[in-house]
């Protein structure tokens, strides 16, 4: 059975799952809550996160259009409240590590607090419900700092990124690191920044580990994001710890591009970086810092947390 925590949180979630069904009376003929968290789970291999499968975005349109945008939102709070109930007592969770199924049981636990309100962003084109919808579905694996969305590979394009003169160095990296997918992909959550910081990194790096030994064909962890450029070493130096720990582990870095999307990360929550890149002293960059199966397994080796 369940462990005690759990199974107050299936409950709690069950009971918001049939208050909202009634709020919403009956669906269009052949829509169901069940069904649509069904098909909301059945994805290719590689359908990363955002991937929304058809069935399902079909039957949030016919629900919307039958009853409201009101019942739409309604609909889906139901989805997440009662895929929390279905997961837990599918016993799916026991399937995964220890460390895992903690992190992803404190998630459950936020997620049916959050079901309860009617809030903006639940809404099946919002990343943040995207992300929340995928940790009930176990799309998504929440692992302390990130979420970790097994389904991915690394663009092919990156080999080239730099220019024709560094693509030899970059076959070279991808050579060790054993190919392009599938890889682990991690990802932050705006929902959930408690433990965005240098032991709650290293415990997802523990995490991607642990996965290592449930899916072994994973030849890695990756991500990309404005915070791996090497040129934020003086700028940000207490940012150091995201770049610096995986690289001392043996973890490959790749440029990927100057501005678009970075240029607001970046700025957003530091004044010092706005200032430099209004003056013309600093430009946003993503970088993409990959780290192989076997050297991240020999870092967490070297870099163990108590058990759970």
């Amino acid at each position: 059975m369940p462990g005690e925590p759990l199974t107050r949180t299936a409950e709690r979630a069950g009971e918001i799952a049939r208050s909202l069904k009634r709020e919403l009376g009956p669906l269009p003929s052949g829509i169901s809550v069940s069904g649509f968290n069904a098909s909301y789970g059945a994805v290719g291999e590689f359908d990363h996160y955002r991937k929304v499968p058809s069935p399902a975005a079909a039957a949030l349109a016919q629900v919307t259009s039958a009853l409201g945008e009101a019942a739409g939102r309604t609909f889906l709070r139901a989805a997440l409240a009662q895929g929390i109930a279905e997961l837990i007592s599918s016993r799916r969770l026991d399937a995964l590590p220890p460390r895992i199924r903690l992190h992803q049981s404190n998630q459950l636990e936020r997620i049916a607090g959050a079901a309860e309100s009617n809030a903006e962003w639940i809404d099946l084109g919002n990343n943040l419900f995207l992300k929340d919808f995928g940790l009930v579905t176990l799309r998504l694996y929440a692992a302390a700092s990130n979420l970790l969305d097994l389904r991915c590979g690394i663009s092919r394009s990156l080999i080239a990124k730099e220019g024709i003169a560094a693509a030899p160095k970059n076959i070279l990296k991808f050579a060790r690191l054993g190919g392009f997918r599938p890889f682990i992909q991690i990802h932050t959550h705006l929902s959930y920044l408690d433990e965005f910081n240098e032991e709650g990194r290293n415990e997802c790096y523990r995490c991607c580990v642990d996965l290592y030994q449930l899916k072994p064909a994973l030849l890695g962890m990756f991500g990309s994001s404005w915070f791996y450029d090497p040129l934020l070493a003086d700028i940000s130096p207490h940012l150091n710890y995201l770049r610096d720990v995986p690289m001392a582990g043996g973890a490959e870095l790749f440029f990927v591009g100057t501005g678009d999307g970075a240029i607001d990360d970046a700025l957003i929550t530091s004044q010092t970086r706005r200032k430099l890149y209004e003056a013309g002293r600093y430009l946003p960059t993503t970088y993409l810092i990959a780290w192989g199966k076997k050297a991240q397994t020999a870092w967490a080796a070297r870099n163990p947390r108590q058990a759970f």
